[in-house]
C-alpha cells in the first residue's frame, strides 16, 4: 500500500501554525494565567531616568525600529519582535550600558527571542550582517550569556501579542473581519517601538490595540468591542480609552512622517495622501534600514 502525505507545507517552516484548539480558546484559565504572569516580566522602572546615563529614548526608537525591520524581512514569527524588546527593556532596567553597545544588545535579544518563539532561530552570522558587521559573532555570543544571566534565565515573558488571539477567540465578533487581527498586531508592533508604552501591561496594550483596530477600519463591532474586552480582561475602561487615544496619536504621527518621507523622495507625490503617480513609482527603491546605531551622530 502506498503511503501519501497530504499535509501542505509552506516554504517558510515557521509559518505552519496549528489549528485553533477549542479546549484552549474556551478555557477561562488561559486568560487568568496570562494576567497572573504578565506583571513578573514588565520593566519595573524608568531606566532612562534611573539607570541609563548614556542612553536617550530616541536611541531606543532607532534600535527597536531596526529590530522590527529585521523580523519583517526574515519573516519571523509574530511573537519574536515583542519578546526581544521585552528582553532589552528588562536588561536595561538592571544593567547600565553605553550607547555604542545598544544595537549589540538588541541583536542578542533578537537571537534569544528567535530561539524561544520559532523553530528556526536567526543565525549569528545573519545578525552580524544586519548590523553591517559593526558587531562580531564573539561579541554576540558573549552578550547572549550576559543577557540570560542578568534576566536570571527567565525568558518566558508575556507580551501583547499573546493576548490578541485569545481575546478575539472569546468575543462574539472576533471572527467577523480578518483585518481586525492584522491591524491589532501591527499596532502592537508599533507600540513596542515607542518608549511611552514600556511599562504598560501587555493585557492593556493588546486590549487598546484591538479597540483601536476596530475603530480604524470602521468595523461594525466597534461600538461593542470596548465593553466586551473590558469585561473579558477585567480592565478599567478609562485606562483602555486613554491608551487607545495615545495609540491613535502615535499612528497619526508615524503616518505623517511616512508621507513626508515619500514626498521628499519624490516631488510628484501627493502631500495630502502620500501617493505616488504610477508612472514614477518604479523610480523609488525601498528605504534602507539604519543598521548601525554608531552611525547616528548625537
Amino acid at each position: 500500500m502506498d503511503l501519501k502525505c497530504l499535509e501542505v507545507v509552506c516554504e517558510i517552516a515557521d509559518n505552519n501554525v496549528a489549528e485553533k484548539d477549542k479546549a484552549i480558546s474556551h478555557d477561562p484559565r488561559v486568560i487568568r494565567n496570562l494576567l497572573a504572569l504578565e506583571r513578573a516580566t514588565i520593566p519595573h522602572l524608568d531606566y532612562f531616568r534611573l539607570v541609563q546615563a548614556d542612553l536617550k529614548p530616541f536611541m531606543r526608537k532607532i534600535v527597536t525600529t531596526w529590530m522590527l525591520e529585521v523580523c519583517d524581512e526574515q519573516h519571523c514569527e509574530e511573537q519574536v519582535f515583542p519578546l526581544a524588546v521585552n528582553y532589552m527593556d528588562r536588561f536595561l532596567c538592571l544593567c547600565p550600558i553605553s550607547r555604542q553597545t545598544l544595537q549589540l544588545l538588541g541583536t542578542c535579544c533578537l537571537l534569544l527571542a528567535s530561539k524561544i518563539r520559532q523553530c528556526h532561530a536567526l543565525t549569528v552570522d545573519l545578525l552580524c550582517a544586519y548590523t553591517d558587521h559593526s558587531v562580531t559573532p564573539e561579541q554576540i555570543r558573549s552578550w547572549e550569556l550576559l543577557v540570560v544571566s542578568t534576566l536570571q534565565w527567565n525568558l518566558s515573558a508575556v507580551t501583547g501579542f499573546d493576548y490578541i488571539d485569545h481575546i478575539l477567540e472569546r468575543v462574539p465578533w472576533g471572527a467577523e473581519n480578518a483585518h481586525i487581527r492584522q491591524h491589532a498586531l501591527t499596532l502592537v508592533s508599533v507600540c513596542y517601538t515607542e518608549t511611552t508604552f514600556i511599562q504598560i501591561t501587555p493585557s492593556l496594550l493588546a486590549s487598546a490595540c484591538i479597540c483601536a483596530a476596530t475603530r480604524g477600519i470602521n468595523s461594525p463591532s466597534a461600538p461593542f468591542a470596548f465593553g466586551d474586552i473590558c469585561r473579558l480582561i477585567q480592565i478599567d475602561p478609562f485606562d483602555v480609552e486613554f491608551t487607545v487615544r495615545h495609540i491613535e496619536q502615535v499612528v497619526a504621527k508615524e503616518t505623517a512622517a511616512l508621507q513626508k518621507q515619500v514626498y521628499k523622495a519624490h516631488p510628484y507625490a501627493s502631500q495630502s495622501t502620500g501617493k505616488i503617480p504610477s508612472s514614477c513609482a518604479a523610480d523609488i527603491g525601498q528605504p534602507e534600514t539604519p543598521t548601525d546605531i554608531q552611525d547616528v551622530y548625537f
